[in-house]
């Protein structure tokens, strides 16, 4: 028996009119010739069609004595792009030592300056497009002084100081120059909120996220988030830095990404790096000065998807599919066969033909059809989906969706969680993440869980149908002293129990639930619940 496909076939027909007004984010990489040279790397981006780049001047080495000179090719460098076509994002994001000693300029005069020398370096460089105004400034690596000293109120306030100023200096010396702001690691709506009340949002051409902590699978609801926040809602939105270290999966990283990234808008995804950088994350183009595979899956998206209208095109909530132009489909999720008649071609991440005919959770499947286009529910065919609930897949902000919900469970009974904006306070998730109202250290979000020992975590699911079903259940404790207990309950009745230690990934049954039973899945804490912190994943299945 073959799913057609008849939710996917509908979406390619009838969407929502923001949804089609998506297109492929603008592809860019970060470079390092700010601080190490190489004109061979230089060649080779030019080569591969790498042109958008985002590097730094540094400000301490170019203005001296009130002075401006380029005194070497790391200082000089943005000359030679423009000849190439290709444009670059200059990153100011370092403060000066005749300004408060170097520490992020934080008084009138200091800001001041810290504006003018943004604005100049556009007008000495043509192929500077764009002014990014900090890197990462939630955070404390690349902040210094009163900036990094104060609370976030405070820290937002200083930022709202100087992404002003700079706007005003740039636009005034160039309106077409583009001034990116936000600077964000994360996606840490607390840090945004500080920002909206501190005004900072009217100075910028677009916003600025480095979404490293979420999943691509996880990112078009928290951007949903950030659309939430006062003025926020419509400014562009750039992920000027996303990556991997991992060498084997860096390829599947940036394909997934780039697919959740354009059906949620993001008008610009630049890999992180373009070349090795000595921090551990796979470059584009190899020391060897070849494409790396995550390279290849760079520049093969770059000429099929780039500018192209996508659209959210999954057929349910366990697959994820966006659909760029009629002849190109990115697919994955849960797995299950997949059939494509002879006149398409499924590519893995890398772009290169692969025989593989099973969809991947990790390894995203690329359905190609060159000018023939993909007809699901015709040439493209799924297999039928098994899964009925899955904790992760369907996690909810509002704890109101299908499959299971969330809950916490304490000695009198049962509490819902709220919504909490990541980053609010020390200690906590730098992304939105549920929490509860009565112990703050009882947390959740599509990842983890956490219990104390005031309260358990649980999900629960509330059956559809009679029949058959699995549970598989993944659990790792990130350094529990005397384990998590983990319990499985079907109407109040205790289906398995465990102490868990160490990670498991286990299944449970089959075993029969009947249209309106509850399946509950409790964590709850041991004597301590120091350590508790435990990632997860629950799936509920058709048996077989």
């Amino acid at each position: 028996m073959k799913l057609v496909f008849p939710v996917l076939a509908a979406a390619l027909t009838a969407l929502p009119l923001w949804a089609q007004e998506n297109v492929g984010p603008r592809l860019g990489a970060a470079s390092s010739f700010g601080q190490t040279w190489d004109r061979r790397m230089l060649d080779a981006a030019d080569r591969f069609g790498i042109h958008d780049l985002r590097d730094e001047l540094y400000w301490k080495d170019i203005e001296t004595g009130g002075e401006i000179a380029y005194p070497t090719i790391r200082h000089s460098y943005p000359a030679l792009l423009a000849a190439r076509g290709m444009t670059m994002t200059v990153i100011m994001n370092n403060g000066h030592p005749a300004f408060q000693g170097g520490v992020t300029p934080y008084t009138a005069e200091g800001v001041e300056a810290f504006a003018r020398f943004s604005a100049r370096m556009p007008q000495d460089f043509p192929a500077i497009t764009s002014v990014e105004v900090g890197n990462e400034m939630n955070s404390d690596t690349f902040t210094s002084g009163p900036m990094r000293a104060a609370d976030l109120a405070g820290r937002a306030a200083i930022y709202a100081t100087l992404i002003e100023a700079t706007y005003k200096a740039v636009k005034a010396a160039d309106p077409q120059v583009r001034v990116l702001g936000g600077a964000a690691h994360s996606i840490p709506i607390a840090w945004f909120r500080a920002l909206s009340e501190a005004g900072a949002a009217e100075w910028m051409d677009a916003v600025v996220i480095h979404p490293y902590t979420t999943p691509p699978e996880q990112l078009p609801r928290q951007i949903a988030l950030l659309r939430q926040v006062p003025g926020f809602g419509a400014l562009p939105i750039e992920a000027t830095e996303f990556g991997d270290p991992n060498g084997a999966t860096a390829a599947a990283t940036l394909v997934k990404h780039y697919c959740a990234m354009a059906v949620s808008g993001v008008t610009r995804a630049v890999w992180y790096p373009r070349n090795t950088r000595g921090d551990g994350l796979e470059p584009l183009v190899g020391t060897d000065y070849s494409l790396t595979d995550v390279g290849a899956a760079f520049t093969m998206l770059q000429a099929r998807a780039e500018g192209v209208l996508v659209r959210d095109v999954s057929p349910d909530p366990f697959t994820y599919a966006c659909a760029f132009g009629s002849d190109l489909i990115v697919i994955w999720g849960a797995p299950r066969d997949i059939e494509v008649d002879a006149e398409l071609t499924l590519l893995g991440p890398d772009g290169r033909e692969t025989d593989r005919r099973t969809l991947s959770r990790d390894v995203p499947l690329i359905v190609s059809g060159d000018e023939v286009a993909v007809s699901p529910g015709e040439n493209l065919r799924l297999g039928p989906q098994t899964v009925i609930a899955d904790s992760y897949d369907q996690f909810d902000h509002d704890g109101a969706g299908d499959g299971f919900r969330p809950f916490v469970r304490f000695m009198d009974g049962d509490a819902p969680f709220a919504l909490r904006p990541g980053q609010e306070t020390g200690g906590v998730p730098w992304v939105p993440y549920l929490a509860s109202a009565r112990d703050g250290g009882i947390r959740m979000n599509a990842e983890f869980i956490v219990p104390t020992l005031a309260g358990a975590v649980g999900h629960r699911y509330v059956a559809e149908a009679d029949g058959a079903v699995v549970l598989d259940i993944s659990l790792a404790p990130d350094a529990t002293t005397d384990g998590v207990v983990l319990s499985v309950l079907v109407n109040d009745a205790e289906l398995a129990r465990q102490v868990v230690t160490g990670g498991i990934d286990t299944r449970i049954g089959p075993f029969d639930m009947a249209t309106g039973d509850e399946l509950e899945i409790l964590v709850a804490s041991g004597a301590s619940d120091a350590g508790d912190a435990s990632s997860y994943r629950f799936t509920l299945s058709r048996a077989p």
